[in-house]
């Protein structure tokens, strides 16, 4: 980016997760000292939200500074069902789920980025830290444990993690660009509860074609999480880590300064680590990405 250049840009990933366990006595909760509750079933939906600001600014030729702060919506709603399948109505307060809606910061990022050609090759890298704004939660395990309401849904990290992102970019002709990216968040402390999320990979490759003010691209995106800890310890219960492969297409229109885009990704293979056949199913049909950009002098 020039000096005194700024890229802003305002980007929605949105998608529906669905997730179903199995719960039995004691972990249902305090019910189970007062009668014998038979087990059940959690079937929760998850529709979920970030709006996510960024901001780029060119300092000098080769060096700027990032700043991405992403907004949270978190909409939950969860029905009970018995082994057999028939839904119920608990007559008593459920401590691991409601139906709620979270609306919160998540945790901003700040990054120095460097772009550079290297032949023919475009290349961005980035480095910075995510630092700790969006919030956290007590660990839930031990309050279920204790038999006490608590939130499983955690906003932020509550610790700063390091961040590096590196790109590459192709021209192929006039119209066609072939792209690749990775990018690495290192969570290496726990926070103030004994939580540390695990760390974060994405690797992805593909390509896009130009048709004047029209562009059209598709890729392919893995992503690795790794367990998270509790108080140093990986529970069982918890998120035990999982891999994602997916699938996207996506239009860019140009008018003037401004980019607007559209993207889906769709997983075509997903492994999530479980504590046998306790550990539930997770499933999403797809990620919807909407996006607009603009570019600003500001050495005018």
């Amino acid at each position: 980016m020039p000096p005194g250049a700024l890229r802003a840009s305002i980007a929605t990933s949105m998608t529906s997760v669905r997730v179903v366990h199995s719960e039995t006595c004691p972990d249902i909760g305090p019910i189970c000292d007062e009668r014998d509750e038979p087990p059940q079933l959690h079937d929760q939906r998850f529709n979920i939200a970030e709006v996510r600001l960024t901001l780029a600014y060119g300092v000098w030729r080769w060096l700027g500074v990032e700043l991405q702060a992403p907004l949270r919506i978190n909409h939950t709603t969860v029905e009970y069902q018995r082994l057999d399948g028939e839904e119920f109505t608990p007559d008593y307060p459920a401590i691991h789920h409601r139906n709620e809606t979270l609306v919160g910061p998540g945790d901003p990022w700040l990054l120095a980025r460097g772009e550079r050609r290297v032949g023919a090759v475009d290349v961005t890298a980035k480095v910075g830290a995510s630092f700790p704004l969006g919030s956290t939660e007590r660990n839930p395990f031990e309050l279920g444990d204790m038999g006490l309401e608590h939130q499983h849904i955690q906003f932020g990290a509550g610790t700063v993690a390091p961040v590096a992102h590196l790109s590459a970019s192709l021209p192929i002709g006039s119209d066609w660009r072939v792209l690749g990216h990775g990018q690495a968040q290192l969570f290496v402390a726990e926070n103030d509860h004994g939580y540390r999320p695990g760390h974060r990979f994405s690797l992805g490759a593909g390509g896009s074609r130009s048709f004047g003010e029209l562009g059209i691209s598709a890729d392919a995106d893995v992503v690795i999480e790794r367990p998270e800890r509790w108080d140093g310890k990986i529970l069982q219960d918890g998120n035990l880590g999982r891999t994602d492969v997916l699938l996207g297409a996506g239009a860019t229109y140009r008018f003037g300064r401004y980019t607007a885009g559209l993207g889906i990704k769709a997983p075509i293979y997903q492994h999530i680590v479980t504590a046998g056949d306790e550990g539930g199913q997770l499933s999403y049909p797809a990620i919807l990405d909407l996006s607009i950009e603009g570019r600003f002098d500001l050495a005018r």
